[in-house]
C-alpha cells in the first residue's frame, strides 16, 4: 500500500479520499455502513480476571511457612481431609 498525500491511498484497492469524505452515514444504504467492532485477546481476559483476585495475605503466607518448617502443618486431620476431596474429584 502507498500513501500519496491528502489525495487516497492507493494498493490492491484504491480508496479515495475526497469521495469518501463526500458520503454522509444518512446517503449510505444501511447495509452498506461499516459497524466499529472490537475483540478482547485471551490475555486480555486473563488479565481481567486476575485483576479480580484478591491480594496475598502475606501474613496468613508466613505464619503457613512457619507451621511447614516446623512440621506442625500436616496433621492427622488435614491429611484426611486432602484424601477425602481427592476421591471426591475422582
Amino acid at each position: 500500500m502507498e500513501i500519496h498525500g491528502p489525495g487516497g491511498v492507493s494498493g490492491p484497492n484504491r480508496v479515495d479520499l475526497h469521495r469518501v469524505n463526500a458520503q454522509r452515514p444518512s446517503e449510505l444504504d444501511a447495509s452498506k455502513q461499516v459497524r466499529d467492532r472490537a475483540e478482547i485477546s485471551e490475555e486480555a481476559r486473563l488479565l481481567s480476571k486476575l485483576a479480580e483476585v484478591p491480594d496475598v495475605r502475606v501474613d496468613r503466607v508466613s505464619e503457613l511457612k512457619q507451621l511447614i518448617a516446623s512440621g506442625r502443618y500436616e496433621t492427622a486431620e488435614r491429611i484426611e481431609k486432602t484424601v477425602e476431596r481427592i476421591l471426591e474429584e475422582l
